[in-house]
């Protein structure tokens, strides 16, 4: 496939990813809202931080691939690859609730990086260390955010 079709392709997936965390965190946070006794502070601090945190991955993971052109090196290309990873701990840990309506976009972000990568010739060991970096932080955080 030539390359500006891989840079079309990659723009359109990031994109869906990007509606599906905005959405899926929406209709979360009203389900929440909605139930019997429900009001905005029952999601406040948690899950609500977590709610923004996943909006703001999609968010990032459309910057980067406006911001990677064709440099291998770039801070940008390896962000899909975070996103994604960050997502794949809230596919698990979430797994029955919002983890569940996340899986497409952790795909989503996951072949946007692989297609970039391609396209640029990157760094494929250096982003899934990344992708497994960004999945153990996550975890880890959520760890001690349920002990503290």
């Amino acid at each position: 496939m030539p390359k500006p079709r891989l840079r079309s392709l990659e723009w359109v997936l990031s994109v869906l990813g990007a509606i599906n965390c905005i959405l899926i965190t929406i209709l979360f946070s009203i389900s929440q809202i909605q139930l019997p006794d429900g009001n905005l502070s029952d999601i406040w601090p948690l899950p609500a931080i977590y709610f923004l945190e996943i909006i703001i991955l999609g968010i990032m993971c459309v910057i980067a691939v406006a911001k990677n052109q064709d440099h291998p090196q770039s801070f940008w290309s390896g962000i899909p690859w975070i996103c994604s990873g960050i997502l794949f701990a809230f596919v698990i840990l979430g797994a029955w609730t919002i983890g569940f309506y996340l899986i497409p976009a952790m795909v989503l972000f996951l072949i946007v990086g692989i297609m970039a990568d391609r396209r640029i010739n990157g760094d494929y060991a250096l982003h899934t260390i990344y992708f497994v970096s960004g999945g153990i932080a996550q975890s880890i955080l959520v760890f001690f955010t349920f002990i503290g």
